[in-house]
């Protein structure tokens, strides 16, 4: 894959402003304060507005993998590094009980708007403590390695695909508390909270989600899911136009607010119908 072609434009480092030997932090406060720029919602909804915040987009997302990033170095001629994963320190994560429950009442939707997101991920990151632990400290402070996470994240696929859902959420819970930004474990832990019927639960890991990748529309319309699941239908029909605010082709939510739009109609009286009927 390459990412690289004679455009300025296409340089990924000088779109968000940082340095070839920037760390994961520093890319991702200088992501945050580009989003807050040169969002549409801010610059204006023009043309070239949009294909720039495409394209500084595109550049997070590339330096903020390790693999991809060091692919897209190699492709720009620099020498061969091998980034890291930052590491993070563990959160206290209070014990659930584990009996079922059906839960409708989802909690308020705090997003904001897309600009008022991008500022709040600024303020969180600026302030993020510098001294993170390295590996050896991190074995020693009895943090979950890498490669355990990954195959905690395999096995909880498989039980979550055989309908073990508390299984599934038990495995992964000490892994959450060793890496709390890891998306894809926010999101099986959203699968299996949505498997024990657990919708708040599921919405309030794809918020911690939405923390990290605020910009990644799949998880503004997977709280959609949730909410539109639960009957929530304004919060709903919200997080499906924030995902399709960051890209305006996203499928998934069109799709949601269709099945929105017919929700509406089917619950129209009956005069109502008649009356569109005869438009």
């Amino acid at each position: 894959m390459s990412w690289v072609s004679g455009n300025s434009e296409d340089n990924f480092y000088k779109l968000l402003n940082v340095r070839r030997s920037a760390n994961q932090e520093t890319i991702e406060i200088a992501y945050a304060k580009m989003a807050l720029k040169h969002h549409p919602d801010v610059a204006g909804d023009s043309p070239k507005v949009q294909e720039r915040f495409a394209n500084i987009n595109k550049a997070y997302i590339v330096l903020s993998k390790p693999l991809d990033r060091a692919e897209y170095d190699k492709n720009l001629g620099l020498p061969v590094v091998e980034y890291q994963e930052p590491v993070y320190t563990p959160e206290v994560v209070t014990p659930e009980v584990a009996t079922p429950e059906i839960v409708t009442d989802v909690g308020p939707n705090v997003s904001g708007s897309a600009s008022e997101q991008a500022e709040e991920v600024v303020k969180k990151a600026e302030h993020k403590p510098e001294n993170k632990p390295d590996h050896k400290q991190q074995a020693k402070s009895g943090i979950m390695s890498q490669k355990k996470l990954e195959r905690i994240k395999q096995e909880a696929k498989k039980l979550i695909t055989k309908g073990d859902f508390w299984r599934a959420n038990a495995l992964m819970r000490k892994a959450v508390a060793d890496f709390p930004r890891d998306i894809q474990l926010r999101k099986l832990l959203a699968k299996a909270a949505q498997g024990r019927g657990r919708l708040r639960e599921a919405v309030d890991e794809l918020k911690k989600a939405s923390e990290v990748e605020y910009f990644n529309p799949e998880i503004h319309c997977l709280i959609g899911d949730m909410y539109l699941q639960a009957k929530q239908i304004e919060r709903a029909e919200k997080s499906y136009n924030d995902a399709l605010s960051w890209q305006e082709d996203y499928k998934p939510a069109s799709k949601g607010l269709e099945k929105i739009r017919e929700l509406r109609r089917q619950n129209l009286p009956k005069w109502k119908k008649l009356f569109r009927m005869g438009k």
